[in-house]
């Protein structure tokens, strides 16, 4: 009875200790990390797709001019679901905002593939404004908004 006692006493009820703010946000960070690594990473396709020959030195480079002083660039990667059967295939996709001149708005969407196995990179998609586009009709139309 006596321990009891004690144990009230103290502002403890016989309950587990509390745990500080401290432990609870070492915790969180080592929770938060194992999260991530079951996740895959797609930043090395990226950098691949990225560092790759496009029109005009690389995909980047293209990325950017396209985007201009007014513009911005957001890359991205997934697994693309018509190739959900070979584990090496990342699609990457740069989605480039513009604003043109005449303050127009533009979005250009170029999407390649990257083999992790072959080390290839290749054109897979491009549209203007969600519109696709084949290569001609994209070569003119991106040409037509640079003109803007």
């Amino acid at each position: 009875m006596s321990s009891l006692a004690a144990g009230t006493e103290s502002g403890r009820s016989g309950r587990a200790p509390r745990i500080g703010s401290t432990r609870r946000a070492v915790l969180g960070a080592v929770l938060l990390c194992a999260l991530a690594a079951c996740g895959e990473s797609y930043d090395a396709d990226i950098v691949s797709v990225k560092a790759a020959s496009g029109p005009g030195g690389t995909n980047e480079q293209f990325a950017n001019q396209l985007a201009g002083a007014r513009g911005q660039v957001v890359w991205s990667a997934s697994k693309p679901a018509q190739y959900k059967d070979n584990p090496n295939v990342v699609e990457v996709a740069a989605k480039i905002d513009k604003t043109t001149r005449a303050g127009a708005k533009r979005q250009v969407e170029a999407a390649w593939i990257n083999n992790r196995q072959t080390k290839q990179v290749a054109l897979e998609r491009l549209s203007i404004d969600g519109q696709p586009q084949s290569l001609v009709s994209g070569a003119l139309g991106l040409l037509m908004m640079q003109l803007e």
